[in-house]
């Protein structure tokens, strides 16, 4: 998504169609979620990210991030596996954190399901046949029979909610991207 906005940014009305035609799905970035990701790059020099405890990163993403996400094998698996992603690209984790319905992958997007009894779930389809869906809430898993479906819409939002970075101090989200970004698992405080 941050390369994708750069492009968009360049002032190139041909590249700026392309990027919009090729990836609809990608959001215009409000002026708060930009401003927000500037601070956090700004707090998060390369001399500050030296000193981040990643152990304590490590247990404060256990408390939190590890809920949906696998980091090292340990954690759920209803949102991408971080392993083996751009880790190591402060600017992709920023944008990935600061604004996570940028852009959403197939797999992981949202669906609203309306249930003839009336119920509402949000959540991820993680499989299906001719009989069921299986729905990822943000707290459990719920096998829907079909013929209950009223009606079924894709999302743009991601499950993962905003603002996450915004309750935790300085140094705790230093350490806590320190631990996002270090190549190896480390031990808990």
């Amino acid at each position: 998504a941050f390369q994708l906005r750069q492009m968009q940014s360049y002032g190139n009305d041909a590249i700026s169609g392309r990027v919009a035609k090729l990836w609809p799905e990608l959001a215009e970035q409000s002026r708060e979620k930009a401003e927000r990701i500037a601070q956090l790059r700004k707090l998060l020099s390369s001399e500050t990210l030296a000193k981040a405890d990643t152990s304590n990163g490590r247990l404060l993403f256990s408390r939190s991030c590890a809920n949906c996400h696998t980091l090292f094998g340990e954690g759920k698996k209803i949102a991408p596996d971080l392993t083996g992603a751009q880790r190591i690209n402060l600017n992709y984790l920023l944008e990935n954190i600061a604004d996570p319905s940028a852009t959403v992958s197939k797999n992981f997007q949202m669906r609203i399901v309306l249930l003839e009894d009336g119920r509402v779930l949000n959540g991820v389809v993680l499989a299906q046949n001719e009989k069921t869906f299986t729905v990822q809430t943000a707290t459990e898993q719920v096998v829907i029979q079909r013929d209950e479906v009223d009606l079924m819409q894709d999302s743009k939002l991601s499950m993962m909610p905003e603002n996450l970075l915004n309750v935790l101090k300085d140094d705790q989200i230093r350490d806590l991207i320190g631990y996002l970004m270090s190549p190896t698992q480390v031990p808990l405080p």
